[in-house]
């Protein structure tokens, strides 16, 4: 890793460890825990933008997608969020409760985006096969999520781990990382909250979820133009990040 990318890594480290001290002290699912996590999201933000435009973002592309979505991405798009909506984790939670955890959960999403997909995903790109780029980028999303296995909750990190896949699917194609970013955080969002009369039992979201990972991976597969268009470490950036 190089000297530059040491500032987002470090800032990721520090969330995640202030992270898991709030939820010790507060509870995992607490409104005061969620409320403290989201002031330290929207101030790690701010630090992952910074970081971003100065080192990432090419000036000369813009931030929306890169090409037309066609129907087979709009159709994982689709599957992907009515998941979310069938698998909620709000069914016996208050309104309040869904509308705090459901905020909180969108700047989550960017927050994440921002660090996995906007930084440490391009950086990547930059130098290795997007498919490289993107199990790299997935393992480090995972290991983020690793306290799950300290809640006991195993099978969430597996979910996760697929979502993140799909995360980066989502990236690749469309080489946007706010396009990213807000299908993460509306993810998050519906997640948490309780509109739908059926929900997914665990044994058969894993397998759901699996089938719409598939479906994406076979959409990046096809190499879209996007990834090699994407607002990648622009080379005519005078605070480079190659080592000297």
């Amino acid at each position: 890793m190089t000297k530059a990318l040491l500032f987002p890594a470090l800032l990721e480290i520090l969330y995640l460890g202030f992270s898991f001290a709030l939820a010790q002290a507060y509870g995992q699912w607490s409104y005061e825990g969620e409320l403290s996590r989201t002031v330290l999201r929207l101030l790690s933000i701010f630090g992952f933008i910074y970081f971003y435009r100065k080192y990432c973002y090419d000036a000369k592309q813009s931030l929306k997608p890169k090409q037309k979505f066609a129907p087979p991405f709009i159709l994982a798009i689709t599957l992907f969020i009515l998941f979310a909506a069938l698998y909620t984790n709000a069914e016996h939670e208050t309104l309040t409760w869904q509308l705090v955890f459901g905020l909180s959960g969108i700047t989550a999403g960017f927050r994440e985006e921002l660090f996995y997909r906007g930084i440490v995903q391009n950086s990547l790109q930059k130098n290795m096969h997007y498919q490289k780029a993107l199990l790299i980028t997935c393992t480090l999303f995972t290991l983020s999520h690793i306290q799950f296995i300290y809640y006991g909750q195993a099978s969430a990190v597996m979910l996760i781990t697929l979502a993140g896949i799909i995360f980066g699917s989502i990236f690749i194609y469309t080489g946007s990382v706010l396009f990213v970013g807000a299908i993460h955080g509306l993810y998050d969002a519906v997640l948490c909250l309780n509109f739908s009369p059926i929900r997914l039992s665990n044994q058969a979201a894993l397998p759901i979820l699996l089938l719409i990972t598939l479906l994406f991976f076979i959409i990046i597969s096809k190499k879209p133009e996007s990834v090699t268009q994407s607002d990648r470490i622009d080379p005519d950036n005078n605070d480079s990040l190659t080592t000297q």
